[in-house]
């Protein structure tokens, strides 16, 4: 009988903490199970409006990535590329901060005998498009939209909001940097194989340091190739920002569902980038708890009290919760990577 070690038991626990919201908002007064006993009105074709939007979202990433690497490798798929995408979404939705979905990507890229720098060079290509776009859209947002704020939000909440909004935009500048200064990459990836190589978990990091120079040149050449094609980063760049309005455009879907409507799908929107920018570093896996929580705060101005914690228990699960059940199959990156068609 396997063990379990620290690392099972904490992986465990994380996962525990959204379960355990999901029980909350489902069993407490004013929940979901209140709205299954009077759901008479509930509007089912605009949830299933929201349902299609989060379809269409991943949909659209992975046509982002198809495009990207398509770019370098005619004969990469958007087969392999929905494939991809699937094992990006689990893994980022089981793991704190989504810290798991890229490298798992990267992986899933090696079995479908991709080169390791165009590979990682369009991962990152990618990233970069969407950090640049949701820290743009969602200052614009906020910013065009500033009078919903006043007086409405505790200003504890708003610091939250301008602290997402400045690490992402820390981001996309040390993204950048990374991505096209040379120099910079070198000396990074250099001190990293000294490290180590000092506490012995590496051997001849010389030869391994030539390997990775190599992939890097790789990797700076795509990023190059990238920026002197317009049409590939306008294509890019546009479809990002759909596929952000979609995600952004849920919680109307929700709103009407209930059978509102005083409050503009901008209103929405602007609300969920609030929520976006609180959320996005919370260490937790989907940033539980301060999810629910800007939710909570924000949204309540649109909904009632008893329907506030029913709206935020149908949004985590078209956003959250519906990831983990469609793509827990693609949890076996091995086993699917290999089946796929070979680049």
């Amino acid at each position: 009988m396997k063990k379990w070690n620290n690392k099972s038991i904490f992986t465990v626990f994380l996962l525990l903490i959204p379960i355990g919201f999901i029980i909350y908002f489902f069993t407490s007064e004013n929940g979901l199970m209140d709205l299954m006993e009077n759901a008479t009105n509930f509007n089912k074709w605009w949830l299933a409006a929201g349902v299609l939007c989060q379809f269409s979202n991943i949909a659209i990433d992975a046509y982002i990535l198809y495009k990207l690497t398509h770019n370098y490798n005619k004969n990469y798929t958007f087969r392999q590329s929905l494939k991809n995408t699937a094992v990006g979404q689990f893994f980022s939705v089981i793991t704190p901060g989504a810290v798991g979905g890229q490298p798992m990507q990267l992986y899933c890229m090696s079995k479908q005998k991709l080169d390791t720098g165009v590979s990682t060079s369009c991962l990152m290509q990618k990233f970069l498009v969407y950090q640049t776009t949701i820290t743009f859209y969602s200052f614009i947002a906020m910013l065009c939209n500033l009078d919903l704020f006043k007086g409405d939000l505790k200003g504890w909440m708003l610091s939250l909001a301008a602290f997402g909004f400045i690490s992402h935009a820390v981001i996309v500048v040390f993204t950048f940097m990374f991505s096209f200064n040379k120099k910079l990459t070198t000396k990074i990836i250099k001190f990293f194989f000294d490290f180590l190589s000092k506490i012995k978990i590496i051997k001849n990091p010389p030869e391994k340091a030539k390997k990775v120079k190599q992939q890097l040149k790789s990797f700076h050449e795509s990023n190059s190739n990238l920026y002197r094609n317009k049409r590939l980063l306008l294509t890019t760049f546009s479809f990002t920002v759909l596929q952000l309005t979609l995600i952004f455009s849920i919680p109307y879907m929700i709103y009407r569902a209930f059978n509102f409507s005083g409050a503009s799908i901008f209103d929405m929107i602007t609300g969920q980038a609030f929520v976006t920018m609180v959320s996005s570093f919370v260490p937790l896996p989907g940033g539980s708890g301060a999810a629910e929580g800007s939710f909570y705060v924000f949204f309540a101005m649109f909904f009632t009290e008893n329907t506030i914690k029913s709206a935020i228990l149908i949004w985590r699960i078209i956003t959250y919760f519906l990831n983990i059940i469609i793509f827990a199959p693609f949890s076996n990156v091995g086993k699917i990577s290999d089946n796929s068609e070979k680049v």
